[in-house]
């Protein structure tokens, strides 16, 4: 090894401070690095050197971006292989692979995809729904597999969503079964609160497990949009917009027949109630109705509606 600056071979090791500058961040730390002993010059030394590249690549992923051990904990979470898990985030493997080894820094957007994933990590279905042609059927059950164990996992029983494990299968059919005939996304909406609540009242769960907020036209699934756009995809609804008085309609009619068999008999008769109650009930009258709860007006906007308001519901006085 020979110093660049004087030319002298002789060289020494010692514990050297460094400060490495990293995305506007200071990087300070200590480790050892070899030096020329005519001048005190810094000497390349491939070993020393990229191990205090690897060092400042470590505690400025530990302070400011994702701990490499973390990346490597959520892929583990899905169960995913590197080639499958790089595909989802839309990065090569070999990218990947430095993450997970520590060797490089996650740029801006995949920072901000990890960190969601860990914090929600059922979006990931999303993420593969978004890119759908880019994954074949193996690899896309295995991910939509994963996110249903995840879910299993992951269920934590509490007062937003009924105590009760979120159910798809009721959710499809009770869409089905309040759009037999044709009915406004706004009114569809209500029902679906309505039924929850009410069996919640008379049980102590819900039929959906779905949690509900408060928007301005009254309670709502949350993410209905995504429940609506699921049965959309799995061709059990039509979905219509008709323009009236300036006004959009938004009418959901079910293509696929109800399968009451999925419920039990307090389910059915807790549908055929609100049903039958809200019949005559335009979408703006339920609405008007809806605000008038108490589960409504003591909950802020946007935020979740706990089931403890269902035993003040208006439909079962």
């Amino acid at each position: 090894m020979k110093c660049n600056l004087c030319g002298c071979e002789d060289t020494y090791v010692k514990n050297h401070e460094h400060t490495f500058i990293i995305k506007g961040e200071k990087i300070n730390f200590s480790s050892y690095r070899r030096f020329c002993k005519n001048c005190n010059n810094l000497v390349y030394d491939a070993k020393l050197d990229n191990e205090a590249s690897l060092k400042a690549i470590e505690i400025y992923n530990n302070n400011y971006g994702i701990p490499k051990e973390k990346i490597v904990e959520l892929r583990h979470s899905f169960k995913l292989s590197q080639s499958l898990f790089s595909k989802i985030i839309g990065c090569a493997k070999k990218t990947l692979i430095s993450y997970e080894q520590g060797r490089s820094i996650p740029n801006d957007n995949y920072l901000i995809l990890l960190k969601s994933l860990m914090k929600e990590p059922f979006i990931i279905k999303t993420l593969v729904d978004s890119n759908r042609d880019a994954f074949t059927d193996k690899e896309y059950q295995k991910v939509i597999t994963s996110s249903n164990n995840l879910l299993e996992l992951n269920f934590d029983a509490n007062s937003y969503n009924g105590y009760t494990k979120l159910n798809k299968n009721k959710i499809y059919n009770m869409i089905l079964y309040f759009a037999n005939k044709g009915v406004l996304k706004t009114k569809l909406l209500k029902l679906m609160f309505y039924a929850d609540f009410l069996f919640y009242k008379n049980s102590c769960s819900s039929i959906t497990g779905l949690e509900y907020a408060k928007i301005t036209y009254g309670p709502v699934p949350d993410n209905f949009e995504s429940i609506i756009s699921d049965c959309l995809k799995n061709d059990l609804i039509s979905y219509d917009i008709v323009y009236k008085n300036d006004y959009e309609n938004h009418n959901i009619k079910s293509k696929k027949k109800f399968n009451k068999n999925i419920f039990t008999k307090e389910e059915l008769d807790t549908l055929n109630k609100v049903n039958d109650f809200f019949k005559d009930y335009t979408s703006s009258e339920i609405v008007e109705f809806s605000h008038k709860e108490k589960a409504f007006k003591e909950t802020e906007y946007y935020k979740n509606i706990s089931y403890d308001y269902a035993f003040d519901i208006n439909i079962d006085k």
